[in-house]
């Protein structure tokens, strides 16, 4: 009675249940951060490679729609670069004068370049694409292709190609399925 530490009344934590509480979720937190990066990662990667694939479905939709032959090719600026690479961005224009150059007035939409650090390569070293008026596609020089295009993370290495990088491969009637890089074969260089 009168007791000055009763516990009956007594409110909150003592500094060991605080101490404890903390150190537990210090450790499960530990735990999930490396899978939160990780999901991080995947999802930018994810989203470049989308990027990538609505740019050329557009560019089909388009030759389609206008019942023309349409250009996808890597740019610099408004033009078409021979010497740059994918991840700089792509310009796609309707060809109207048969010349394969996107001359004044032919760009439909111009796409900007990919995150730094990402890397987007052909497998037949093709810098722009072709796409006729029944979606059909060729590569910018004629050739038939059956081709495909891998986007490497900046931090794709080998051991982690799988996780880190995507292809798209697009066949001769201008359909693309998009893959999961392959330990082996897919290089990101």
């Amino acid at each position: 009675m009168g007791d000055a530490m009763d516990c009956s009344d007594s409110k909150g934590f003592t500094l060991v249940e605080l101490v404890c509480v903390i150190g537990i979720s210090s450790a499960l937190l530990m735990l999930a951060i490396p899978s939160f990066i990780d999901l991080i990662r995947t999802s930018q990667l994810t989203a470049q490679s989308n990027y990538f694939i609505a740019a050329v479905s557009f560019a089909r939709s388009e030759a389609i729609k206008r019942n023309k032959r349409v250009f996808i090719c890597v740019r610099s600026g408004t033009r078409c670069d021979v010497t740059s690479e994918w991840e700089k961005g792509w310009l796609v224009f309707v060809d109207r004068n048969g010349n394969r150059l996107a001359d004044v007035g032919e760009t439909v939409r111009v796409f900007d370049a990919l995150v730094t650090g990402y890397v987007l390569r052909s497998n037949v070293n093709v810098r722009s694409l072709a796409f006729y008026e029944n979606g059909n596609v060729r590569r910018g020089s004629g050739a038939l292709p059956m081709m495909s295009f891998r986007l490497c993370a900046p931090d794709a290495i080998a051991g982690r190609i799988k996780e880190r990088s995507r292809e798209v491969v697009i066949n001769e009637l201008g359909r693309m399925r998009y893959q999961f890089g392959r330990e082996g074969r897919t290089r990101c260089t």
